[in-house]
């Protein structure tokens, strides 16, 4: 290899370890300033429990939860001790490929046309001759408080977010390069995507659809198609393996309307979750990122007209980023913002084209790249108070949950070092409020398998100490009652038998309280 060679790769190495660099140290700066969340500590307990007793590797099967994300989460597990750290790393990773991911989209995007017959070939000149976008659309990912949010919490969302991007990598590549190789690479990623949420079948149905509709280029698009789809769908089917397996279906209507019920009321749920999703994208991404890729758009198809239709991946790229959208705010009965998360790294790649088509055409350069950043300097603020003070952090109704009310769990590893420091000395019972969530599970995760400590949960709505608290008594030394004071429902009369020991204030009033049975 010649020195000239050797020099062109210098560059895009520099900027793969400067934006890794750049990304580890966002993500993982203050990881645990945001305390447990009730979705995450029922995942941590989960893989608790799955690493512990290998029978129940498919017990979140029991509430219709698909497992891969804590099955993975247990290999984290074997060397980190803190579980929120070890579950939300996960998370960490899984955006950093998702970085990747979407930096290679971009830039086999901009050289879709390029005429090289090897995939393996045009990938490299892809990144070669574009390095400089991807280091843009990285900066962009890292630098977005959508992607910043949940890239630190341990739900699926993100690992489902890494998946679904790299199957749109391999479909656009298909697109291009028809290939067994190929098929089955979308498929495998697909496969790994439906194990982690249900959403993902979305995406098996757009890429079957997609490679149908390009059969007339290719006869072998039909066998491709059936391929992937088949193997997606073989992955998936390893949860029957699982004795719970139809717990999924079973769950999913307790999310998701019927169509009779779309039917008789089209605009109920659909009109409150679009106003939700708007009202997300003010908060977590700026609104550049999204009107400027819709206006563009909107010009080039008037531009292009019918060959905009035409085998064209950017057509693809938005039938990724609408079609699943559409469907997530027109059936789901609750509505977050982490149920769209999927749609982001779609729509950072329609932004990110549009840039390279306005960058190419501008003669002001550098009076774009100004303006970019400018109008990033909202999202560097919020990024800074939610990692530092994310009490201080105003989120629409739908994310109040992370930080407000009782399903954050500000507290919760205070009260568990003083229980397990407690433990050493007496035998220690404790009681909590609910069944699963915040609590127990908050608190379960933290003291998981530590001698003499014993946690389970007491229900809701009890006005008098519970019977397992007080029967607790004979085989405890020391028993505790953890609860919200927003749901404390006791009587004056039975306050009097328990002695504050510990309270947490909570962001807007909350305050979780550890009480002693006297």
């Amino acid at each position: 290899m010649t020195k000239n060679k050797i020099s062109r790769f210098v560059p895009i190495i520099l900027a793969s370890v400067f934006i890794t660099l750049l990304y580890f140290v966002s993500r993982l700066q203050n990881l645990t300033a945001i305390p447990v969340f009730g979705d995450e500590a029922i995942y941590i307990r989960w893989s608790q429990i799955i690493k512990s007793v290998d029978s129940l590797r498919f017990v979140p099967l029991s509430d219709g939860k698909q497992p891969l994300f804590m099955w993975i989460t247990v290999t984290f597990f074997k060397f980190i001790n803190d579980p929120l750290i070890a579950s939300r790393l996960l998370s960490v990773i899984s955006g950093y490929f998702t970085l990747i991911a979407i930096s290679l989209t971009l830039a086999i995007l901009i050289n879709f046309r390029s005429k090289i017959l090897n995939p393996l070939e045009f990938i490299a000149q892809s990144i070669t001759n574009n390095y400089k976008y991807c280091l843009f659309i990285s900066l962009i990912y890292i630098f977005t408080p959508y992607s910043f949010f949940f890239d630190r919490l341990a739900l699926p969302d993100s690992l489902l977010s890494t998946l679904i991007s790299f199957s749109l990598f391999f479909l656009i590549l298909i697109t291009k390069y028809p290939r067994l190789d190929l098929s089955i690479l979308l498929g495998s990623f697909l496969g790994l995507a439906w194990l982690t949420k249900s959403p993902a079948l979305y995406f098996v149905v757009i890429s079957s659809v997609w490679l149908l509709i390009n059969t007339f280029k290719n006869k072998f698009n039909l066998f491709y198609s059936a391929i992937s789809a088949t193997i997606a769908f073989v992955i998936y089917n390893i949860l029957r393996l699982g004795p719970q397996f139809h717990q999924i279906a079973l769950r999913n209507q307790d999310y998701v309307w019927g169509l009779s019920d779309i039917l008789s009321h089209p605009f109920d749920p659909l009109k409150s979750h679009f106003l939700a999703v708007l009202k997300i994208w003010s908060t977590y991404l700026n609104w550049a990122i999204v009107i400027l890729p819709l206006i563009a758009l909107i010009f080039y198809i008037l531009k292009s007209k019918k060959q905009f239709f035409l085998l064209n991946p950017l057509f693809l790229l938005i039938v990724w980023f609408i079609s699943p959208l559409l469907v997530t705010i027109t059936f789901v009965k609750t509505f977050t913002a982490r149920y769209i998360l999927f749609s982001l790294p779609s729509l950072l790649i329609i932004f990110s084209s549009v840039f390279y088509y306005f960058f190419q055409k501008s003669t002001k350069k550098p009076i774009l790249i100004a303006l970019i950043i400018l109008l990033q300097i909202p999202s560097f603020i919020f990024i800074h108070q939610i990692s530092t003070k994310p009490e201080s952090v105003t989120l629409p109704p739908t994310e109040a949950g992370y930080i407000q009310d009782w399903t954050s769990g500000w507290g919760i590893k205070s009260v568990s070092e003083y229980l397990i420091d407690r433990s050493s000395f007496v035998n220690v019972i404790v009681g909590t409020e609910g069944y699963f969530g915040t609590l127990p599970d908050g608190l379960q995760i933290y003291t998981n398998q530590v001698p003499q400590l014993t946690v389970f949960g007491v229900g809701l709505d009890f006005t008098t100490i519970p019977e397992k608290l007080i029967d607790a008594h004979q085989y405890g030394d020391e028993v505790y009652l953890l609860i919200n004071q927003s749901r404390n429902k006791l009587l004056p009369d039975e306050i009097k038998k328990l002695k504050e020991i510990q309270i947490h204030p909570k962001p807007a009033g909350d305050n979780l309280i550890l009480y002693r049975l006297i």
